[in-house]
């Protein structure tokens, strides 16, 4: 049996022991070099005996409860432990270790909330990464799962973190940017296509990482629902792949310019 732990554990140890001491003190007083005889000989009626055994065993009982308080309280910090886990689990991503769309959800409704009572500007960007699923099929899904997480951790590096940032889909991911700058949708994405560029310089990968961003402003003089600001930057996202698959098309015709 390991000695308790916890302060309460301890405390309940600790009084069993102190009144066993204290009853032997009381009859040392009383016996004095005889004190050792009268604990241990019988007593010459039941309700003494009774007693001096029930005062030999008080500590031991003690010690027993305080390990039991000790154990209950150690699964109790577990439950903790775990429904903390299990609340985390449940609203992040387990590969990008962003929000997944649950904990999105949750909090964008909150800053919807904030940003129609305090009558604030709201920006949400939208990304997609381009040409997932022939990675997965070329290459393999961890090589799939590289490009997904080398996102995540472009935006990580642009998104503050008092916004909100999460994986929203399979190659989806979004953030809701609070009181942004009215220059910030240009600054942002050339900030993410330099990044993108450093990445793909750096990186030893056998495919290119590329991704579609699109944007939406909520303007709360002209407010709209969470589900059609979600629409509007999704719509600008395809807007910009579109684009750049006309470019591609361009690029590759015979007689073009490059």
């Amino acid at each position: 049996m390991r000695f308790p732990k916890s302060r309460l554990a301890i405390a309940v140890t600790l009084w069993g022991w102190v009144l066993f001491i204290a009853w032997l003190s009381y009859d040392y007083s009383e016996y004095h070099d005889r004190w050792i005889v009268h604990i241990i000989q019988p007593a010459h009626d039941y309700e003494t005996h009774g007693f001096h055994v029930l005062i030999i065993l008080v500590p031991f009982i003690y010690t027993l409860l305080g390990y039991l308080v000790n154990e209950r309280e150690k699964l109790l910090n577990l439950l903790q432990e775990s429904e903390a886990k299990f609340r985390s689990l449940s609203l992040q991503d387990d590969l990008t270790r962003l929000l997944n769309r649950r904990g999105f959800d949750f909090l964008i409704e909150q800053q919807f909330k904030i940003a129609a009572r305090n009558e604030t500007c709201m920006l949400l960007l939208f990304v997609d990464v381009d040409n997932l699923k022939w990675i997965n099929d070329t290459f393999n899904h961890k090589e799939g799962d590289n490009a997904l997480t080398a996102t995540a951790d472009i935006l990580r590096q642009h998104i503050r973190r008092a916004d909100i940032l999460a994986r929203f889909g399979g190659d989806e991911f979004i953030a809701l940017i609070s009181n942004p700058s009215p220059d910030l949708q240009e600054v942002l994405s050339q900030r993410l296509e330099h990044s993108l560029r450093d990445y793909n310089s750096k990186a030893r990968r056998k495919f290119i990482l590329s991704f579609s961003a699109g944007f939406a402003r909520y303007d709360p003089s002209s407010p709209c629902s969470i589900e059609e600001l979600i629409d509007q930057a999704d719509s600008d996202m395809y807007r910009h792949k579109e684009g750049k698959r006309s470019n591609a098309s361009r690029e590759m015709e015979p007689g073009t310019d490059l």
